[in-house]
This record gives C-alpha cells, structure tokens and sequence, in this order.
C-alpha cells in the first residue's frame, strides 16, 4: 500500500475546491488501494479569504466587513459548516502547515505526492503559492492531476514564466483539466499533457451519495431555482430576479458573504442560510432550475442532470471562459453556454437530454483513471 500526499485548496471554504479534494482522495484510497493524506497546508492568503471577517488592509475592505458584521451570525454559522465538513470527511495530515518553507520536509511522510485538481497553479489569486507545483519535493515521484491556471497563463502573465518551466520539467507526470493550459504547457515548456476530468466527475450521482450524506429531504421546500457561484454582480441579480417573475419560483443564492455585500434581497434573491459541500449536493439534486457562472456548478448540475444555463457574463466583446467553454465542449453542452441577452429569450425550462455527456463522460473518465494508472504504475517503478 503506498501512502500518497495530496496538496490541493482542501482548506478552501468553497464547495467545488472540497468536493474535488474529497474526491481524489477517495479514488486513490478506494480504487487504488493507496492510504492518502491532504497535506494540511494552508498558506495566510487562504487562510484570511475564507475567515468569518478577513483582515482589512485597506479603506475598501474595512467598509466590507462593517456591513459583513451585519450579519455576523449566517458568516459565522458558514464557516463552520465547513470546518464540520473538513473534519468529518478528510483525511488531514496531524502537521498543519501555513507557510510554503514549512513544507520542506514532508516528503519524507509519503512515498509521493500529487498536486491537483481545481485553480491550484492559478499564479493570480489570492491563495496562489508555488508550493502548489510542488518545488519543495526534491526525492519523491510527484504528480499533477487535472490541476487548472484558472484562465491566467503563468508563463507570460507572471514576470517568472523560467520558474514555472522548470517546476514543470521536475514532475513526473502531468494532467490538466483545460485546453488552454494544455496549449501552454505544450507552447511555453514543450510538454504534451493529457486533458483529464476534474475529480467530482470519476463519480456518479448515486456514487456521490455513499460518499457524502447529503440527506433525503430537500433542504428548501417547494420548487426553487439556484444560483450558484461564488460572486453575484448588480447585472447578474437583475437577470434572477427577471428570471424568479418570469417562471414564478423564488432564487436562492448560499454565499452568505456575498449576499450580504451586495444586498441580494434588493432582488429578492434568498439566501439559503445552510451551509457547506453536502448543503449544496442537495440543493442542487432538488433544484427546478439551476443557473451558474461556476466550474463546479457545471459538474454537479452534470452529475444530478439538472436543467441548467452558463452564464457568459464577460463585458469585453463576450469572450469566452476557457474553463467553463472546455469542460462543456467535452461534454457537448454548448448549447447551455448563453449571455444574459441571450437567455433571455430562451425557454430556460427547456429540458436537457444529457444522453451525448453521459456517453462521453465514459470515454473521459476511461482516459482519466488511465492517467491515475500510470501515477500508480510511476511510483511502483519508483520504490
């Protein structure tokens, strides 16, 4: 049995970020018999975006948390409806670890270490840390599954595009989850890389549900339609609450942060007020309708065969989101990519035949658990 470390956004209070986590740690311990650990590394630039109020370094950010603390409560009650989540489905590693040269040493726990899946080499946000390309494994076989740039190309954008090469050249095998990053990888550092599921879609639905409670009744009663992301913009309320008169349903929105900031009940836009990665598998399963400008929204709208729409929000000419435009290429549901212009005037009821994405999740994920094959068969040649 080989013990595998995964570093990824496990600590991210964020249900896509912890159900991917959860995911690959459970094909790894299930499928290859492997014992599998979530390096607990958490880096400050997590640690304070997904706090109850996040340290404020500058006048914007002060006048945030002043009309956070007005609803202190539903923040609080969030985050610890992920930290519930965390301890009773990870298997964290007993070191907590919050600086990436902390990390030095760790290898030694593990026979290898696998980085990936979600934005984990995205060199913009606000938690991005070169540990994610594993620069501080030096003796071990180390992987990258599915990993994402999050539609920012480091190579050119980063002022350091020599050092992501080389992070890149040191790693033994490496998937990724966009066209996009496969062509930079293969343009900037002459890789080849294989494209490969983000790990919520090695399961099914019924899969899922022997993994994650997420309870038998519906969580909001009646009909409902969902919004999820992790930000709403003024020109995206709007469109729900045009969306909630038309078809007569109400819209529900669970990031309780976010509706607070921006005074979502402006446009009558609830918030669900239950919280975490098993709150939100279950209003997904039970949604009429389900709108999302998120990746992960796009998965379990997938994997429950939801009727759901993409927004196309972008304002610059309409370009499209790589990471959302890939995934659904894959799958050929296109069709449920649309500006707001365009929903418009869409019957958003219209059912989805999910037949063609079901017929190809079947080749993707017969690719995907090949690529964790040769991870596997990699580390045996290794010991």
């Amino acid at each position: 049995m080989y013990k595998v470390g995964l570093l990824t956004f496990h600590a991210s209070h964020n249900n896509g970020s912890m159900l991917q986590a959860l995911a690959l740690q459970t094909v790894l311990e299930k499928k290859y018999d492997c014992e599998v650990e979530l390096i607990n590394f958490s880096n400050a630039g997590q640690q304070n975006m997904y706090s109850v109020l996040p340290k404020p370094n500058n006048f914007k950010r002060l006048i945030k948390n002043i009309i956070w603390r007005t609803n202190i409560k539903q923040l609080r009650k969030q985050f610890s409806a992920y930290h519930k989540f965390s301890q009773r489905y990870f298997h964290l590693s007993k070191k907590k670890y919050k600086k990436a040269e902390e990390l030095k040493n760790c290898e030694e726990e593990y026979d290898a270490i696998i980085t990936g899946s979600d934005q984990v080499w995205n060199v913009c946000c606000l938690d991005a840390d070169d540990a994610y390309y594993l620069n501080f494994v030096q003796n071990k076989p180390k992987f990258a599954y599915a990993v994402s740039f999050g539609a920012n190309n480091p190579f050119e954008t980063s002022g350091r595009g020599q050092d992501y090469v080389k992070y890149l050249e040191s790693m033994d095998l490496i998937s990724v989850r966009e066209q996009n990053a496969k062509k930079w990888i293969l343009k900037f550092a002459g890789i080849d890389v294989p494209l490969c599921l983000d790990p919520t879609m090695l399961y099914n639905k019924d899969e899922w549900e022997e993994i994650v409670d997420v309870g038998v009744a519906p969580i909001i009663k009646g009909e409902y339609i969902f919004y999820y992301s992790f930000g709403i913009n003024e020109r995206i309320q709007k469109f729900l609450k045009w969306v909630s008169k038309r078809y007569g349903l109400p819209v529900y929105f669970m990031e309780a942060k976010e509706w607070t900031l921006k005074a979502c009940w402006r446009n009558k836009i609830r918030l669900i007020k239950s919280y975490g990665p098993d709150v939100y598998m279950n209003v997904v399963k039970h949604a009429k309708l389900f709108i999302t400008t998120s990746f992960h929204g796009t998965a379990f709208a997938t994997i429950y065969h939801k009727n759901f729409w993409y927004i196309n929000d972008k304002q610059e000419k309409n370009p499209k989101d790589d990471r959302a435009v890939s995934f659904l290429t894959q799958l050929d549901l296109m069709e449920r990519y649309r500006t707001i212009q365009d929903l418009k005037k869409t019957n958003l009821m219209e059912n989805l035949d999910f037949s063609s994405a079901d017929n190809a999740l079947i080749t993707l994920k017969s690719q995907s658990f090949s690529f964790i094959d040769n991870i596997i068969n990699r580390i045996y040649e290794k010991q």
